[in-house]
């Protein structure tokens, strides 16, 4: 099994492993020893699809049955097929006809909606990945995935409180709660965000919340519900609220349904109750509207709010979506746009993380580094690297700065 995408991509993942294990199989790490070869696939970006399609191809020379799920299937079915054409497709609202699919390999793709939450669920470890929704409100003109996840179907809160009752149980320490949007979490099932994170921190344990992307216009109908949701212990200070642009006119084009001072105001008034909280945010460069003052206003805007973590990406046109139709701008500019956009995110999250060096914080070791040691949380979220013993709780100290992390040492 081979996972790719976000948070929400990484759930599916484990839940499909659940259900093949329960399901008898074991699962194998070599791709030659596999009956059965799972790509969970991301469509999100342009150039992901194409890094997609690259595997998909090589994953089908090997003997066993490939199965293409995830976003791909529906964002792109046509180059799927091209690449693999002996694959069987499986959307993200199929995962209950893998027992079907394993017996009689054929493609599923769902007229209706499912609950994860009544098929087989993962033993989740330390991190926790629960999805609280499926789909999004939205419909931006850039986007691509609204095709591969559909319409807002929220799942029951009582089915989400379980879950995170059952992974605190079980070891967890940190639960992400992740979904297209959560913002617009349980407005299909008259709920809402706050009152379901309300629901999970009452949960007994000791554990911290992660709550997920949530795009602005449905921030702005309960900003002061968000506020005193941020105020519980369990939750991270942190906070994922995408702006795309600086740029009104281009907000407009991209359908976002909210303007630049809304999201300013957002901010403002989230670092009025929590001055320490990490806000992250995503531009995308290049939209094929964009115009030079555009992107200057975008340049500006950045430098004006100081979002402590800023995701750059170069805009790509997705099949069937209105901003694929546009005219498109050259390459080159996108790429001078995006490597100026990145080199202000770099000096962005260096100036916010130089802020924490001497300061000391409780931190759980949740996994190894990518070159040694390990890593944990601060309160806010900033992902700390020192030396320790994963599971453990360390006091430690920040010793430096980097763009993506604290580094940090035990006081002696």
């Amino acid at each position: 099994i081979e996972s790719y995408g976000c948070a929400h991509n990484e759930s599916d993942a484990r839940i499909i492993k659940a259900i093949l294990k329960k399901e008898g199989l074991g699962i194998v790490d070599d791709p030659t020893d596999a009956d059965f070869l799972f790509i969970n696939s991301c469509g999100v970006k342009a150039i992901t699809e194409q890094r997609m399609l690259f595997r998909i191809e090589k994953l089908a020379k090997y003997n066993g049955q490939l199965v293409v799920c995830g976003c791909l299937p529906k964002i792109n079915e046509k180059a799927v097929r091209k690449a693999a054409p002996d694959a069987v497709l499986l959307d993200t609202d199929s995962l209950d006809k893998i027992p079907e699919l394993l017996k009689d390999p054929r493609d599923f793709f769902a007229s209706d909606r499912i609950n994860k939450f009544v098929l087989a669920q993962p033993i989740q470890g330390l991190t926790a990945i629960i999805q609280i929704s499926e789909g999004c409100l939205g419909n931006c003109s850039f986007c691509g995935t609204k095709y591969a996840r559909g319409s807002l179907h929220s799942y029951p809160p009582k089915d989400i409180v379980f879950a995170a009752e059952t992974a605190v149980k079980n070891g967890a320490k940190e639960i992400y709660l992740t979904s297209e949007d959560t913002g617009c979490y349980g407005m299909d099932i008259d709920y809402s965000l706050p009152k379901l994170i309300n629901d999970i921190a009452s949960v007994e344990g000791d554990f911290k919340i992660r709550v997920g992307m949530m795009n602005p216009n449905h921030v702005l109908k309960f900003l002061p519900d968000l506020i005193k949701m941020y105020k519980n212990e369990k939750l991270y200070k942190f906070a994922h609220i995408p702006v795309q642009s600086g740029s009104d006119k281009v907000l407009w084009e991209m359908k976002r349904g909210y303007s630049a001072k809304d999201f300013e105001h957002i901010v403002n008034e989230l670092r009025k109750s929590f001055p320490d909280i990490t806000i992250s945010t995503d531009i995308i460069v290049g939209f094929p509207t964009e115009q030079k003052d555009d992107f200057k206003q975008t340049i500006e805007f950045m430098k004006l709010v100081k979002p402590n973590v800023l995701n750059v990406s170069k805009f790509g046109s997705r099949p069937n979506t209105e901003a694929a139709k546009m005219k498109q701008l050259p390459t080159e500019k996108i790429k001078r746009r995006s490597a100026e956009m990145s080199n202000l995110s770099h000096q962005l999250s260096l100036e916010s993380h130089k802020l924490k060096v001497g300061s000391e914080y409780t931190v759980i070791a949740l996994s190894a580094g990518k070159k040694g040691g390990v890593v944990g949380r601060t309160p806010n979220y900033n992902q700390i690297v020192f030396e320790g013993e994963i599971g453990k709780e360390y006091r430690v100290k920040v010793v430096s700065a980097h763009p993506h992390h604290l580094e940090a040492q035990r006081p002696k």
